[in-house]
């Protein structure tokens, strides 16, 4: 029994051991940052109308940043009265090395629902003016 117990508690600090020297390190410069910023549209494309129940789908084009540091994150949508805001986010990171590629944002789409009947405007807002603005109507089934 007693070497038993000695065996788990040896394989036990083992294993802590390992954690440690292995593990999570919060100094580890390996790990990297990520910044957040409002993504650059250069342009969306949408129907010009849906039908009332369906979804709009709206997909979004433009450069994300000059290499493979830069990424997408996500898309911030408020329906305020008849306006669809929407704002593009993306992201970067403090890696030391990335693709040098260029990241582009290829028809990212947003899909947005419970739309009632009428003229809508789609507003993306850019990092520096000038916004982007669009129309699409949602219409009744014939």
């Amino acid at each position: 029994m007693k070497k038993t117990h000695f065996l788990s508690i040896a394989m036990g600090m083992a294993a802590l051991m390992a954690f440690s020297f292995w593990g999570c390190n919060p100094n580890n410069t390996d790990i990297p940052n990520y910044t957040t910023f409002v993504m650059k549209i250069d342009s969306i494309q949408h129907p010009s109308s849906v039908l009332l129940g369906r979804k709009l789908d709206i997909k979004f084009y433009g450069t994300i940043g000059p290499n493979g540091c830069y990424t997408f994150s996500h898309f911030d949508p408020s329906l305020q009265g008849r306006n669809i805001n929407v704002t593009v986010y993306g992201q970067h990171s403090d890696a030391t090395t990335c693709d040098m590629a260029v990241s582009y944002l290829n028809g990212a789409m947003l899909s947005v629902s419970q739309l009632d009947t009428g003229r809508y405007i789609i507003h993306v807002s850019q990092p520096n003016p000038p916004d982007i603005f669009d129309t699409v109507y949602v219409r009744m089934p014939r």
